[in-house]
């Protein structure tokens, strides 16, 4: 059983403000997603996912230096330890990777759609 836990929607400036700043490709799905919340909590029996506020995404990116060590990448999240949850820029995809050896090689593909990386949790 998936456990879904929404924040409160983000207003419409705050997404217009997010869009602004974008200068890549975003996976299909991930504004409709983001739409209906500023992060989320996502539970199964065996995983665990934190969808961080599209208000925080930004300085979150800078605060773990993500363009100086994997600048191909944004992330959105983690798996709530280790692990991030990327965006490859160029090509919108979903990966993941570690937060400590973050780099474009470490990255792992787990879907190109956010609808089904949704599903896939």
């Amino acid at each position: 059983m998936k456990n879904i836990d929404k924040n409160a929607a983000p207003s419409s400036e705050e997404i217009e403000i997010f869009l602004k700043q974008v200068d890549f490709i975003l996976p299909d799905g991930f504004i409709s997603f983001f739409k209906e919340t500023n992060g989320a909590d996502i539970s199964t029996d065996e995983n665990y996912i934190l969808l961080w506020a599209l208000t925080d995404m930004m300085d979150m990116n800078k605060d773990y230096k993500v363009q100086d060590y994997a600048p191909e990448f944004f992330i959105f999240g983690s798996d709530g330890g280790n692990t991030a949850l990327a965006i490859e820029k160029i090509t919108g995809d979903i990966y993941e990777m570690p937060f400590i050896g973050m780099s474009n090689d470490a990255a792992i593909f787990k879907n190109n759609s956010f609808k089904e990386f949704i599903e896939d949790i």
